[in-house]
């Protein structure tokens, strides 16, 4: 069971995220948070054990899986709440495409311009935007964290030219 403890966390945690969405109409929109919240803490369960495992690689992968479900995530929640069209002025129901389309320009704080959240979705946008700014962070932070380690790994000890005898 331990040996697959990754796995289980990303799986305990997709899971109750869709039952939580799917709870929305009894729960309203603390389902949609709530749903959220879960996954932003399974993901940083990735980023917490990341700097304590021998398997980081496994562990930057599921982080990054992570991090594209809850793109989707919001892009789900855009295809719901709507999203304006900004040539237009008209909201609309964006088909998957660009729904993601928003999500990824949200995610990145790139902001094209050509759509805009509808007033209802301002407070997604917002947090998506922040997450990204986190989740980006925090996979830089791990790969130099990689880069770094691998460096270390690879100088043998006494290699540097004050510990070498003559």
């Amino acid at each position: 069971m331990r040996r697959y403890r990754d796995e289980l966390v990303l799986v305990a945690g997709l899971g109750s995220a869709f039952a939580l969405t799917a709870a929305y109409s009894l729960l309203g929109k603390w389902s949609l948070w709530s749903s959220v919240m879960v996954l932003c803490l399974t993901t940083f369960y990735y980023s917490y054990t990341f700097f304590h495992s021998d398997n980081r690689g496994l562990k930057l992968l599921l982080f990054l899986i992570q991090a594209v479900v809850v793109i989707f995530y919001f892009a789900l929640i855009y295809r719901v709440f709507g999203i304006i069209d900004s040539a237009t002025g008209e909201t609309i129901r964006p088909e998957w495409l660009d729904a993601m389309y928003f999500s990824v320009v949200t995610w990145t704080t790139l902001g094209y311009g050509d759509f805009r959240p509808v007033h209802d979705a301002k407070v997604w946008v917002m947090t998506e935007a922040l997450l990204g700014y986190v989740f980006m962070g925090i996979f830089v932070a791990k790969i130099l964290y990689m880069l770094r380690g691998d460096e270390q790994l690879s100088q043998s000890p006494g290699a540097s030219s004050g510990d070498q005898g003559s």
